[in-house]
């Protein structure tokens, strides 16, 4: 498995990806005003007598450049709704101005689609593809019925530059909205991998102290914290004191305990401290006989909760009953 990248915070993920769209919506309100200004120029200079349709293309890209200006000033809520607006109110104004549905300007429908699917919430893109579509369906019904002016239907240097125009933006919007999404992803597989990364290490600890805990010639029995029941025993617990693992499993460990005094002073420790010291205790074995022990307990994290890991030795002989250090191992 390859190297993840450290965790993100999502806090800091939000405001990456906010300041990539941000910064996407700025190059695409620029591009938009500074080929609707060369769209306008080259109509004003190519069309015939009285054809031109300059005044459209300034108009659009100085929506664009108020757009462009209130992304710039943090008003971007307002930027995206205003430019799909201005670009389906222009569109069917270019449209009915060349007479035809078949004019390069209808492409700009598509385009209004793709920025609000990209800016917009899902019921504004639902309304402007609505919207699209009954606008294009009206302009179709009215050049159908001859309600609109004699159209110019030459294929000509405007009408590619338009088309061509329409699909640079749309092409750039894409590109943009792809780049914002391989980021997305990129984040994601890095929280994956570090994910699986740090579930393969828990396994393999978990599996160490597994095999620890069996191996461990020390009666180790392990509690849930809340409930004070056994979870599960070692095989030496099983040996020293003559229970077998589902004798003891689900059960509380206070039954192992002769003296309730002394369990509850225990827990007392346990739970003041975390840990306790080697306390001495009488316990009993599986045919009921009493047994001076040492034990020693310490709380421990898991994902299940708070556990308990208990470790039982026999007293030594000879020893007094108090006390005795954490000098020994666990």
């Amino acid at each position: 498995m390859i190297d993840s990248r450290p965790p993100e915070d999502p806090a800091d993920v939000e405001r990456q990806q906010d300041s990539h769209q941000h910064s996407s919506r700025r190059r695409v309100l620029l591009s938009i005003t500074l080929t609707m200004l060369g769209m306008a120029l080259v109509d004003h200079l190519l069309a015939p007598p009285g054809m031109a349709l300059s005044h459209i293309a300034l108009s659009m890209g100085g929506i664009a450049l108020i757009a462009y200006l209130l992304v710039r000033s943090d008003r971007r809520p307002w930027a995206s709704p205003l430019v799909v607006v201005g670009v389906l109110v222009l569109t069917a104004w270019a449209v009915v101005s060349h007479g035809s549905v078949r004019s390069a300007s209808a492409f700009a429908f598509l385009f209004a689609v793709v920025m609000a699917g990209t800016y917009l919430s899902l019921r504004s893109l639902l309304a402007t593809t609505v919207a699209g579509v009954l606008l294009l369906a009206g302009l179709t019904w009215a050049e159908a019925t001859g309600h609109l002016p004699p159209a110019g239907m030459q294929a000509d240097l405007r009408y590619w530059l338009m088309g061509s125009v329409i699909m640079v933006l749309i092409g750039t919007q894409l590109y943009l909205t792809r780049k914002a999404t391989e980021a997305v992803y990129l984040r994601h597989l890095a929280q994956v991998e570090d994910r699986l990364r740090l579930e393969h290490e828990r396994d393999r600890s978990q599996r160490r102290f597994q095999r620890i805990f069996q191996l461990n010639p020390t009666p180790l029995l392990v509690q849930a914290a809340g409930s004070r029941a056994v979870l599960e025993v070692n095989p030496a617990f099983e040996r020293r004191f003559g229970y077998a693992a589902g004798q003891v499993v689900g059960q509380p460990a206070a039954r192992l305990w002769a003296d309730p005094a002394q369990w509850q002073a225990h827990c007392q420790a346990l739970f003041e401290h975390g840990r306790t010291d080697w306390q001495p205790a009488h316990w009993r074995s599986a045919d009921g006989q009493a047994l001076d022990v040492l034990v020693c307990s310490e709380l421990n994290e898991d994902s299940a909760g708070l556990l308990i890991l208990t470790s039982v030795v026999d007293h030594p002989v000879g020893s007094d009953a108090g006390p005795v250090s954490r000098s020994t191992t666990s």
